[in-house]
Order: C-alpha cells, then sequence, then structure tokens
C-alpha cells in the first residue's frame, strides 16, 4: 500500500512539472497530498504498473487530472515511476491552464510529455493546437506538429485587448 501511494504522488509529481509548454503550466505545489479516485484499480507487480480506470481523477495541489484510465508504469527497484500515460478524454486543469486531448503520455527519464489525440493546451485566451504536441520539460521548450494535411494552430492574444 506504501508503495501505491508513493507512485500515486509520482503522478501528480510528474503530471504538474510536465506541463511547461506554452502556454505555460507549473508544479509550484507539486509535494502537496495526492487524491486519486476512479472506479476500479488495478496493481500488477509483474508489469510494474497501477491502472486506475473509469472516470480516473488525480488531484494536488490546484493541479487536476482527468481520463478514462491513469496508468502508472514503475521501476523493479526502488518503484519510482518510469512512465505515466493518461487516456480517453483526457483533461489536465491548472488554474485557467487547460490541456485536453485523447492521450498524455509522461517519459520520466527524458522529461518529456506527448499531448495526442486532437491536443490543446490553452491559457486564458491563448491556445494551441496539432496533430501531436510535444514538450520537452529540461529544455524549456515544445513542439507542435500538424497531422499529415493538417495544420498547427495557434491564437495568442495581446494583453489588455478587449475581446470581440
Amino acid at each position: 500500500m506504501t508503495r501505491c501511494w508513493i507512485l500515486c504522488a509520482g503522478l501528480i509529481l510528474m503530471a504538474g512539472t510536465a506541463l511547461a509548454g506554452p502556454p505555460a503550466f507549473s508544479g509550484a505545489n507539486s509535494r502537496g497530498p495526492v487524491e486519486i479516485s476512479a472506479d476500479r484499480l488495478e496493481a500488477d507487480d509483474v508489469a510494474k504498473s497501477l491502472v486506475f480506470i473509469g472516470h480516473a481523477v488525480a488531484k494536488q495541489g490546484d493541479i487536476t487530472i482527468n481520463g478514462d484510465r491513469l496508468i502508472i508504469y514503475y521501476a523493479a527497484q526502488g518503484g519510482d515511476v518510469d512512465r505515466i500515460i493518461a487516456e480517453g478524454s483526457v483533461r489536465i486543469v491548472q488554474g485557467n491552464r487547460l490541456a485536453t486531448g485523447s492521450k498524455a503520455e509522461y517519459f520520466r527519464a527524458e522529461e518529456r510529455m506527448v499531448l495526442s489525440g486532437s491536443p490543446r493546451v490553452t491559457d486564458g485566451r491563448n491556445a494551441i493546437q496539432g496533430d501531436q504536441i510535444e514538450l520537452f520539460l529540461k529544455e524549456n521548450r515544445s513542439v507542435v506538429k500538424s497531422g499529415k494535411d493538417g495544420r498547427v494552430n495557434a491564437l495568442f492574444q495581446p494583453s489588455g485587448e478587449a475581446t470581440p
């Protein structure tokens, strides 16, 4: 049970810091308590995974992650988080910042987050969307890719401008 809570805490810590691309998210309260709820939890020590299934909601401080499933893969030694996947109607919220898509995958060793499935990141009235949004956290940069026939779309509102 202790390993489960340590891994759940890692989920929020990683996800909170993972959304550091434009528009920026921050993991300011990434050491607070973690609350995860779902319809079901499946723990598999052989696969080194925890799967929260059905209306999964993870909260820590001002960050909330929603998805149909949250999957945490952890290392055999020490139980550190290797990779986190949120699937199905993914919503990651922090204040007025919102990331949506059908899948979000965090790679801990690379400190990289990949949002896919019609991903969109908004910060207030600013927004960016494409086929895939890749966030490189160590480098504080992101790459937004379009699909074969699609385009990357961004909307940046100047500060102080009135909404039409």
